[in-house]
């Protein structure tokens, strides 16, 4: 893992458990995470029996209460013990068994072996790929973690030429965000592509107003070889 990766993870981890500390869901943030879940079930058939997924990069697990109803298991995983704990503990609170969800804290790049070698059916990951320094070496590490066919969902902001985004998301630091303005699709099939997932698709399937400008989120998808 380069230097310079290793510095987004550890501002990241730095900036996130600091958010943490008092911390309180935004009504866009719920939104967002509404309309996420949507999409990615629009995309992937999920099933409340028998479907074992992650939430890559959870946060607080606002998108994992989204699938609760859709997956046998979700495990949620994040490098913020903070946020990690307050996924947790809503969990705990709403009376749902750690088997059922749960999150773990850990550099999935590096501490894979926390998950026990458990593989998932299909892994989602909302509006945190714009923070990993390369998404080739990312999205290939999640490919690991996926069973025979498993699918992996990403869903981001769609770099675009015609909108200054970085100018719209003055919040968003220079050492923990790598890829400032958004992702294109171009980079986004490479990476899948690169990490030998297949049946690439993807979807601008969520558009959002940000001080008067249109802003498109994507819904990337690629499956795992069998």
């Amino acid at each position: 893992m380069s230097s310079t990766n290793q510095s987004f993870i550890s501002s990241n981890r730095e900036h996130f458990n600091e958010l943490a500390s008092n911390y309180r869901p935004s009504k866009s943030s719920l939104e967002l995470a509404k309309r996420a879940a949507r999409a990615i079930l629009k995309r992937h058939a999920f099933d409340g029996e028998t479907t074992e997924a992650m939430d890559f990069a959870c946060g607080a697990g606002l998108l994992s209460q989204q699938f609760a109803p859709h997956v046998k298991s979700m495990v949620g995983v994040d490098i913020s013990q903070g946020m990690v704990d307050i996924f947790n503990a809503v969990v705990s609170n709403q009376g749902i068994s750690p088997e059922e969800m749960r999150a773990v804290c850990m550099d999935i790049q590096d501490e894979g072996d926390k998950l026990g070698g458990q593989l998932f059916d299909v892994i989602v990951c909302s509006m945190a790929y714009h923070h990993f320094e390369s998404i080739e070496h990312i999205t290939r590490t999640l490919s690991t973690h996926l069973k025979p066919s498993g699918a992996l969902v990403v869903v981001d902001l769609l770099k675009s030429e015609d909108v200054d985004v970085d100018s719209l998301f003055p919040e968003h630091q220079d050492q923990i965000v790598a890829h400032r303005g958004g992702i294109s699709e171009k980079d986004i099939e490479l990476a899948f592509e690169s990490s030998g997932l297949s049946k690439f698709e993807l979807h601008p399937d969520i558009s959002v107003k940000k001080n008067g400008h249109d802003l498109r989120i994507f819904v990337a998808k690629g499956v795992k070889h069998t």
